[in-house]
């Protein structure tokens, strides 16, 4: 069975999309959901459970091989780059309006480093403003990806290395982590951050501890010895593609902890919503 892909009008995800099956001959067929409605509403039907919807509505495009469907620019050049091998780093963005995130450089599987700069690339060039999120591994490929036009960047800190390594599996060295944040530093935009999400606790999860937030934040101030480095502290929401694990959202004394702990090595922490 051949390839469709389910479009929206002047859709610019869309357009990169297109742009880069015609790149490699990969031929397929379109289906506009305005123009062919209830082509599209059936297609919707039968696969609501894989297609998801952010804040506006259904994102767009929609790829189907019969076998697989995948949703959204990023994850689709992923999967015709290199079937599901980028899924680990590559995954839906919850970002809109000519931004794109959902990548991960520093989980990028060994070997698939020239086709993650591909999928970076096609996207900027097609005119996305791309966001990528490390944990701080891989500062080389991430020095790469920086080097094309419109390209972003945020450090995640979810504690120590422990919680690094069950969160995103692995933690940096702090020459890894040095290096990632003098890059964060160079930047516009760029940020190195707590992001407080939930860890493994006994049986189940549970949102981080105030040594947590100062295990991350002592882990910054050695690799870069700026402690009035900016630092930034959030949480993960409902609305982010992270996975709240059924917990409450995270309470705002919680935040204050973090930033309280993380002071103790980062003298201008502070929370950003």
């Amino acid at each position: 069975m051949g390839i469709t892909l389910y479009t929206a009008p002047d859709c610019i995800r869309c357009k990169i999309v297109k742009a880069f099956l015609a790149e490699r001959g990969i031929a397929y067929d379109t289906i506009d959901f305005k123009a062919d409605a209830q082509e599209f509403n059936t297609f919707y039907r039968t696969n609501r459970k894989a297609i998801y919807r952010n804040p506006e509505g259904v994102e767009f495009p929609l790829f189907s091989d019969g076998e697989v469907i995948k949703q959204g620019s990023g994850e689709i050049i992923a999967y015709l780059l290199s079937g599901h091998t980028l899924e680990a780093c590559v995954t839906r963005s919850d970002m809109l309006h000519g931004k794109i995130a959902g990548l991960y450089p520093s989980q990028c599987p060994a070997g698939q480093e020239d086709n993650f700069a591909i999928l970076v690339d096609r996207l900027a060039a097609g005119g996305l403003q791309v966001w990528l999120q490390t944990d701080g591994r891989k500062p080389d490929l991430l020095e790469k990806l920086l080097k094309i036009k419109d390209v972003h960047v945020v450090c995640n800190l979810v504690g120590g290395p422990e919680a690094s390594t069950k969160i995103f599996g692995g933690a940096p060295s702090k020459e890894e982590l040095a290096k990632t944040i003098a890059l964060v530093q160079a930047t516009p935009d760029g940020a190195v951050r707590f992001l407080a999400m939930p860890l493994p606790a006994g049986d189940g999860w549970d949102w981080p501890k105030r040594e947590d937030a100062a295990a991350a934040a002592k882990l910054v101030a050695e690799a870069c010895g700026q402690p009035t480095m900016p630092y930034s502290i959030t949480a993960v929401t409902a609305d982010m593609v992270w996975d709240m694990r059924g917990l409450e959202p995270l309470p705002e004394q919680n935040l204050l902890m973090y930033r309280s702990a993380s002071r103790q090595h980062l003298f201008k922490a502070d929370i950003v919503k």
